[in-house]
C-alpha cells in the first residue's frame, strides 16, 4: 500500500540514522495523534458562507507570512498545554500528573482538518490554531514538514501525517485533491470500517502497524477496534524525535538515590539524579518566577531542551499558566543575554533520569480551548470532506526517555543575572516542566511537566 511504501522510505532512513551514532544513546520521543471523524445521525448541518474559505491569499512579504506562521503554531502550543495542565490536574481519575504531550502533531492535524471545514466550524479551528487566514496554513505547510525533517549530527525529526478513509463511504474528491496539493502525496489509504469483524480486524491492525512503524515499534497499539465504530475518516499524525547532548551527562556522576521532593517539600521518592557541569543559556525569570537552563542538542545546536524549575513555595502549575502568556523570541533572547554576560561561566545542573508515557484523549482540552462546533453533531461544518460527518474524538499516544546521553521523543521581564563568585547550580528535585524547541523558527515539538520521576 502507497502509506507503507512511504514508510519503508522514513524507517530507511531513520535506522540509517540510528546505525550510525553507536549504541544508539541519545534521548527518544515518539508522539502519535488521531482525529476520529464519524458519521452525524442527525440531518446535514447549517448552510456555508464560501466568503469565509475562498479568499485569496493575502499580500504579505514572505518573511512575514512565514513568522505568522510559525507563531501561531508556537501560541497554540503554549495555550494548548495550558489547557492540558489544567484538565489533568483538575482531573481526580488521573493517577499521575506527570505530563507530555506534543502540541505540534495536534496542530498540524488541525491544519488538515481545517482544509475541510467550513463557516464557524473553520472560524472556531483557525482562532484555536491562532492562525487568522486558512490560506496561510495551505501555502507553507509542505515547506513547513520539510523544515521539520532532519537528520544530521546527532538530531533526527521525522514528521509524517496520514489519513485513512472508510472505502463505503470515500471523502469528495476535490478535498482529496488539495490535500495532495498543498500538504503531501500519498496521505489518503482507504480502508474497510464496516461492521464485519474480520473487516474490522484488519483495518484496526493495518492502523496500529503503521504507528508502530513510524516510532519503531515504541508505539505499538494506538487506536482501539471501537475507534473504528461508524468511522468515515481518521487523521493520524506521528512525529518522531532523537537527540543526542550537546553536553552529555556522565554516567559515573549520576546519584542512583537522591531525594525527589513535591511542591508541599515532602520527599516523594529517590530517584537517579544526572549532573553536568557546562557553559549553558541559564536564568531567573522575575514574572515567571522560574530559573530556565537550556540544554542543547547535537553539534549544530538548533534542538533543544528548556528546562522550567519554579522558585520554591510555587506551584509549578502557576507557572505553567504564566507560560502562556510568554514567547519563546523572548526567552532565548534572556537567556542569550545572560551567556553573553557569563559566556566564561559554567552551570551546574541536576536532572533526574526519567521517561514518560502518556495516553490522552483531547477532545475536552479542544473544546475548552474555543472548538465546538467540530463535535457537534447539529452544528459541524465539515461538507467540503464529505457529508453529515462529525469530530468523534481526538487521541494522542506520547512517549519521552531521558537518560545521560541525551533524549528520544505579554512579555517576559528582564533576567535575574547571577553573582560570579559562586557558580550557579540549577537542581530539578522537585517538580518541575520541559519544552523541547526547534530554534530555527521557534517550533514547540514537545512539552511537559515532572511531578514524580519514578511514574513511567
Amino acid at each position: 500500500m502507497r502509506i507503507f511504501a512511504f514508510l519503508q522510505r522514513m524507517i530507511k532512513k531513520t535506522a540509517m540514522a540510528a546505525s550510525t551514532s553507536g549504541k544508539g544513546n541519545g534521548m527518544f520521543v515518539w508522539s502519535a495523534v488521531i482525529f476520529a471523524l464519524n458519521a452525524i445521525v442527525a440531518g446535514q448541518g447549517p448552510s456555508i458562507d464560501q466568503s469565509t474559505v475562498n479568499n485569496p491569499v493575502q499580500q504579505q512579504m514572505p518573511n512575514a507570512i512565514n513568522e505568522n506562521f510559525y507563531k501561531g503554531s508556537q501560541n497554540f502550543s503554549l495555550n494548548f498545554f495550558k489547557q492540558v495542565s489544567l484538565t489533568v490536574d483538575n482531573d481526580r481519575n488521573v493517577t499521575t500528573t506527570n505530563i507530555f504531550v506534543s502540541p505540534l502533531s495536534v496542530w498540524t492535524l488541525l491544519a488538515l482538518l481545517s482544509e475541510g471545514a467550513e463557516g464557524e466550524t473553520l472560524r472556531e479551528i483557525l482562532e484555536v490554531m491562532s492562525v487568522q487566514d486558512q490560506n496561510l496554513i495551505k501555502h507553507h505547510f509542505k515547506s513547513f514538514q520539510e523544515t521539520i525533517n532532519v537528520k544530521a549530527n546527532g538530531v533526527e525529526i521525522s514528521s509524517a501525517q496520514f489519513m485513512f478513509t472508510d472505502k463505503n463511504h470515500p471523502v469528495r474528491h476535490d478535498f482529496e485533491h488539495i490535500v495532495d496539493t498543498y500538504y503531501g502525496e500519498n496521505l489518503f489509504e482507504a480502508l474497510d470500517f464496516s461492521s464485519s469483524n474480520e473487516s474490522l480486524r484488519d483495518s484496526y491492525n493495518y492502523i496500529n502497524k503503521v504507528v508502530s512503524d513510524a516510532t519503531k515499534g515504541q508505539i505499538k497499539r494506538a487506536i482501539h477496534p471501537t475507534n473504528l465504530d461508524q468511522a468515515r475518516l481518521l487523521l493520524l499524525s506521528v512525529l518522531f524525535f532523537q537527540g543526542e547532548w550537546t553536553f552529555p551527562f556522565n554516567r559515573s556522576h549520576t546519584n542512583e538515590s537522591t531525594p525527589f521532593y513535591d511542591e508541599n517539600e515532602r520527599i516523594v521518592a529517590s530517584v537517579p539524579m544526572m549532573f553536568q557541569k557546562a557553559i549553558l543559556p541559564f536564568a531567573a525569570f522575575r514574572e515567571l518566577e522560574a530559573q530556565i537552563v537550556e540544554l542543547p542538542y547535537g553539534s549544530d545546536r538548533f534542538m533543544s531542551m528548556l528546562v522550567i524549575l519554579p522558585r520554591k513555595g510555587v506551584p509549578l502549575h502557576e507557572v505553567v499558566q504564566r507560560l502562556a502568556n510568554f514567547n519563546m523570541e523572548m526567552i532565548y533572547k534572556e537567556l542569550r543575554q545572560v551567556a553573553e554576560e557569563y559566556e566564561d561561566d559554567e552551570v551546574e545542573v541536576f536532572l533526574p533520569r526519567f521517561q514518560i508515557s502518556s495516553d490522552y484523549v483531547l477532545k475536552s482540552v479542544l473544546f475548552n480551548m474555543g472548538m465546538r462546533e467540530a463535535f457537534h453533531t447539529g452544528l459541524a461544518q465539515f461538507n467540503k470532506i464529505a457529508s453529515d460527518i462529525v469530530v468523534n474524538d481526538i487521541f494522542q499516544k506520547n512517549k519521552i526517555v531521558v537518560n545521560e546521553e541525551g533524549t528520544t521523543a505579554s512579555s517576559v521581564s528582564g533576567a535575574v543575572f547571577v553573582n560570579k563568585a559562586t557558580p550557579p547550580r540549577f537542581i530539578a528535585n522537585r517538580p518541575f516542566a520541559f519544552l523541547i524547541v526547534d530554534k530555527r523558527n521557534d517550533l514547540i515539538l514537545f512539552m511537559g511537566q515532572v511531578k514524580d520521576p519514578r511514574t513511567l
